[in-house]
């Protein structure tokens, strides 16, 4: 199944099982999807994000099994208008030698700035409280990057490698290692 959003609001799935290709579902929200949408992989449902600030999550069949019915487990201010989708390195975990499961999650400023943020999977759900006022944060900045020309496309990771494309006519790789000391 092949997912696609448009910026009139309108969520197409499409299957690609055989062709011709056969459009399966749709569904319109009146707003449009910001950024990509994301799939969970063991359940098939569907994440949109829309520009009014609602999140929708969509069976496989298309219906809405939730919008903006869940808690807030944290925030991040990056201190500008993100302007892509969050992706989350589910392949690469930090060897850090503590007991906390720590994931990379990537996300992409106006500027043109990367930002990749540690997520402590493992911690406590913190609220509404602001997480940088918090001693020991589920999330904090594991690496920030500025690039020459504006971020056009949200980021995908793989194997420790960021790529993202920009309107300076490039699609930049960037490569992340988690350099770790071990305490003896």
């Amino acid at each position: 199944m092949l997912y696609v959003a448009s910026t009139s609001g309108r969520v197409t799935a499409i299957s690609i099982k055989a062709l011709p290709f056969s459009i399966v579902w749709q569904c319109e929200f009146g707003v449009p999807v910001f950024g990509s949408l994301s799939v969970s992989s063991p359940s098939g449902n569907v994440i949109c994000c829309l520009v009014d600030g609602h999140v929708i999550a969509l069976d496989p069949s298309g219906s809405i099994i939730w919008t903006e019915g869940g808690h807030l487990l944290w925030q991040y201010d990056v201190g500008e208008p993100i302007t892509s989708s969050a992706y989350v390195d589910e392949n690469m975990q930090l060897s850090d030698p503590s007991p906390l499961a720590d994931r990379l999650a990537c996300i992409c400023g106006s500027s043109g700035s990367i930002y990749l943020l540690q997520i402590n999977s493992n911690a406590t759900t913190y609220g509404n409280q602001q997480v940088k006022e918090l001693v020991d944060p589920m999330v904090q900045e594991f690496a920030h990057m500025n690039l020459l020309g504006d971020i056009f496309s949200s980021p995908v990771m793989i194997g420790g490698r960021i790529y993202v494309g920009c309107r300076d006519d490039y699609l930049h790789c960037i490569g992340v290692e988690a350099k770790v000391s071990i305490k003896k």
